[in-house]
């Protein structure tokens, strides 16, 4: 039997101009695609690449749709 593997949460950093690279798969992701992962679960945290600070709350609200 394979052991259990922990999955890690996508770790996205935020460049200038708002550019968003997603650094486990080494693919640029839109804001679009963020609002995708959480609305399907997934696991994800954004990084500012400058100041290390996570932001993934403050990127979340403009990804969101408000019905």
């Amino acid at each position: 039997m394979p052991a259990a593997r922990k999955l890690e949460p996508i770790l996205v950093k935020r460049y200038a101009r708002s550019r968003l690279y997603d650094t486990t798969n080494g693919r640029y992701v839109s804001v679009e695609q963020l609002r995708d992962w959480t609305v399907d679960h997934v696991a994800f945290a954004v990084i500012d690449s400058q100041t290390g600070a996570d932001i993934t709350r403050v990127m979340l609200p403009a990804g969101l749709k408000v019905c």
